[in-house]
């Protein structure tokens, strides 16, 4: 028994290991990757869902800034309705497009209007300027061969209205002061109305205000027309309008 000999055989299983971890490492590789890309198409469809929203907002926020050609339209009539109805002004001739001898003879007439009120003012600082009253006075006599020719021509037609048109301010608010004249019998060489009233008229309108209304100041004999909500718009007394009339309108 003694002499029996003991064998003993070994393995060596560090391939088999090597073999087993190399496995699972590529097994957990393989996951990290799906998970990362899992994660990144996460990230894209939340990047693109945000884009998305914010369109919608966009859109929801916009409808009313998106009008109609025909309510465009609509306003842009109302408004110039608006406007003729307020002023009481006749449709100039150079927006029909006309050009004839009738339409340059009263273009030259407004002209010559506007260039008499303008001396008018400068002779209220100045009433001794004689060159002013010179000018005036040539100015008027010009006018007046416009309008005969006018009447020579029978091109005149009844019920015509002239503006003459100061600028100035109350405050911080532009103005402008239109004096009208009525010429029922334009054969007249002065304003003059079948009924006998008086055919010259002021008022007001402001340029840059849409919540103040037109201002009638009236006919040399009547008061303004002023309400509370202009005195308290514009800080100023009733008088103040009743002295504006007096310096602007053009009533001789």
């Amino acid at each position: 028994m003694s002499d029996e000999k003991i064998q003993i055989e070994t393995h060596n299983y560090d391939p088999v290991n090597k073999y087993i971890d190399d496995q699972a490492r590529l097994k957990r590789s393989a996951s990290t990757w799906r998970y990362a890309k899992a994660a990144a198409l996460i990230m894209v469809a939340a990047g693109i869902l945000a884009v998305l929203l914010a369109w919608a907002y966009y859109l929801y926020k916009k409808p009313h800034r998106l009008v109609s050609l025909s309510e465009i339209n609509q306003k842009v009539l109302e408004n110039e309705d608006r406007l003729i109805e307020a002023e009481k002004k006749l449709p100039k001739d150079s927006e029909i497009n006309t050009s004839t001898k009738e339409n340059q003879l009263r273009d030259q007439i407004n002209d010559k209007d506007l260039e008499i009120a303008r001396l008018k003012q400068q002779l209220e600082n100045n009433p001794e300027n004689q060159n002013l009253k010179n000018e005036k006075q040539k100015l008027e006599q010009e006018k007046n061969d416009l309008i005969k020719e006018l009447n020579n021509k029978k091109l005149v037609k009844t019920n015509v209205i002239h503006f003459q048109q100061v600028e100035g301010t109350i405050g911080n608010e532009e103005i402008l002061i239109t004096t009208r004249l009525q010429y029922d019998d334009p054969s007249n060489l002065e304003p003059n109305t079948i009924d006998g009233t008086d055919p010259i008229s002021c008022y007001i309108t402001f340029n840059n205000r849409e919540d103040l209304k037109n201002i009638e100041l009236g006919t040399i004999n009547q008061n303004p027309q002023v309400t509370n909500y202009h005195l308290t718009q514009l800080g100023v007394s009733y008088n103040y309008f009743v002295n504006l009339k007096n310096k602007y309108c053009q009533f001789n």
